[in-house]
């Protein structure tokens, strides 16, 4: 695989894990302001950017491990197409 596969394949990976914690977020009936609230974040433009994925902004780990307690999902299912 070379470097442009792989930088795609990553970005691939990043919008599926974006699109998943919305999908979830908005299943237990939270805002972007009150999860981000909830993973110790002052504000929801971070989380709100890493959603749609605006101007590359992603969750790291760190946000997604918080993020998988908060809404009580398994941490792989935001990798899962």
């Amino acid at each position: 695989m070379n470097d442009f596969e792989l930088e795609n394949y990553g970005e691939k990976i990043l919008d599926i894990v974006s699109l998943n914690v919305k999908k979830y977020r908005e299943q237990k009936g939270l805002t972007q302001m009150q999860l981000a609230l909830e993973i110790g974040m002052s504000g929801g433009a971070y989380l709100g950017r890493a959603e749609i994925r605006k101007n590359k902004h992603h969750f790291n780990i760190k946000h997604l491990a918080k993020i998988a307690k908060v809404l009580d999902v398994d941490i792989k299912k935001f990798f899962e197409e």
